[in-house]
């Protein structure tokens, strides 16, 4: 199940602060990338400046980008590029507002360049096209307490590749570019969490700061945790088509084919929204597991622990009205029964 989403572009292009810079002798290998931001729906970050530096080109970041809070792991808008093709990014830095904080955080970080290289030439198989693609956009996730996740994204897919911690910068009115200046008014963080009227929270993610307050600063953290798990769809009867699904720490996979039939254990963080078909005749089915909720699954899996092997343990009826979730390993099993579920009837 492919559950890749829609992405905004913002209308604007980021030109190269240094193109051509650095010429060498041996022409690097390039791809068509792009750059977004993330930040969780709780704690919104207003960028102030950054970049994704790679040999001959920099894309670059300021505060036209304004306020991101669109969930972690969840892409912000983009920016086409003069450039197309871009060599593989080699340093990451960036410096940001954290509204909820009311603090400045800033950072320089080399990359991985030989397992983001790897990661651009393998690719994966479009499950829409089933074509080879690969991943096209790096997502820079910026979280409370100064914490940064890089991830890389395509079509349904996203693997971590980068996380680093910032430290809390200085900045003020007088040092700050005039575009940036509005951060420093007095009252702006204040307006932009408080005041209904700025949007920046969605009514439900308003509700649920009111009554459950911020989420602690250190779940993105614990968040980037991975265990030894897989899917496991058990039917009446019928064909499991497929398996697709997103985790808290923002990874996403999708498996279908070959890899369905595999479905190997691997390490991955803990899922926070999963979906299937399957099949039964001509007809097709669809469940979906919209949301766990997060202490129940996260308790459940620490149960387990992570030395064991565990299936994710999806029952199905035969008339695709009801479905039964646990976790397993071995002779322990243990329910799920907090989660979001839908089901679809009969898709012809």
């Amino acid at each position: 199940m492919n559950i890749k989403k829609p992405m905004p572009v913002l209308v604007a292009v980021v030109f190269c602060c240094s193109l051509m810079a650095c010429k060498s002798k041996d022409v690097p290998e390039t791809y068509s990338w792009t750059g977004t931001v993330s930040a969780p729906q709780e704690y919104p970050m207003e960028v102030y400046r950054g970049a994704i530096i790679a040999e001959g080109f920099t894309y670059g970041f300021d505060a036209i980008w304004g306020t991101q809070n669109t969930g972690w792991g969840s892409q912000g808008g983009t920016m086409t590029t003069a450039v197309e093709k871009k060599a593989v990014p080699y340093q990451l830095e960036f410096t940001w507002y954290s509204l909820v904080e009311r603090t400045f955080y800033t950072g320089k970080w080399d990359l991985d360049k030989h397992t983001i290289k790897r990661l651009l030439d393998e690719g994966f198989i479009d499950q829409d096209t089933h074509k080879k693609d690969t991943y096209r956009t790096f997502i820079v996730g910026l979280a409370p307490q100064g914490r940064v996740v890089l991830w890389l994204s395509g079509a349904g897919n996203q693997k971590e590749v980068g996380a680093f911690q910032a430290q809390v910068a200085t900045l003020t009115k007088e040092s700050a570019y005039s575009n940036a200046q509005y951060m420093f008014k007095d009252g702006y963080a204040d307006r932009m969490l408080n005041d209904p009227a700025y949007k920046t929270f969605s009514p439900q993610t308003r509700q649920k700061i009111q009554t459950q307050g911020y989420p602690a600063p250190g779940i993105y953290g614990a968040y980037r945790e991975k265990y030894s798990w897989r899917p496991v769809v058990v039917l009446q009867e019928g064909e499991w088509l497929d398996f697709g699904w997103r985790a808290y720490n923002g990874e996403q996979e999708n498996i279908f084919g070959k890899d369905l039939l595999d479905n190997p254990y691997e390490q991955r963080a803990i899922p926070t929204f999963c979906g299937f078909y399957w099949r039964n005749g001509n007809s097709r089915y669809g469940v979906w597991i919209d949301a766990f909720d997060e202490k129940e699954i996260f308790e459940v899996f620490q149960k387990l622990g992570k030395q064991k092997d565990i299936d994710l343990l999806v029952k199905v009826d035969a008339q695709n009205t009801r479905v039964s979730l646990a976790l397993r390993s071995g002779t322990q099993e243990f329910p799920i029964g907090k989660a979001t579920v839908r089901l679809s009837r009969k898709i012809e």
